[in-house]
């Protein structure tokens, strides 16, 4: 009977998780840009390919890297770094990852509110990506 009838459930393609934290890499550097979203994935990724396409005022950490180096953003290879539904665990596990990058693109302002008093910690956390 075990082989007619599955109980698992069928995985989700990794662009249609939502709530999470996720890598952008990029394939001629070892840049990276860590960010969180409620929404699907392939729909926050829509919006940061589109937005290389507004006036360069407008642009993107991610769309700046890119034009100012030309380097090329490695779209089908983003990671997910967390799952989480709750909002503020969400922001702080991205606070956590973008740390923890060497490279990091990310503003200041993304982890301004990060206490300094974990710092210590935060390459002993090991990394999960699913």
């Amino acid at each position: 009977m075990n082989n007619f009838i599955k109980t698992g459930k069928d995985k989700i393609k990794k662009k249609e998780h939502s709530n999470i934290v996720y890598k952008i890499n990029y394939h001629s550097c070892s840049y990276s840009y860590v960010g969180q979203t409620k929404r699907k994935l392939r729909t926050r990724l829509k919006e940061q390919i589109n937005n290389l396409k507004k006036p360069t005022n407008f642009l993107s950490v991610i769309s700046r890297h890119k034009l100012d180096h030309d380097h090329t953003i490695n779209w089908k290879n983003v990671n997910i770094l967390n799952s989480e539904q709750s909002y503020y665990k969400k922001m702080v596990s991205e606070m956590i990852h973008i740390k923890r990058q060497d490279n990091c693109l990310n503003k200041q302002s993304d982890i301004e509110r990060f206490p300094e008093i974990y710092l210590p910690i935060i390459g002993k956390i090991p990394s999960i990506h699913t």
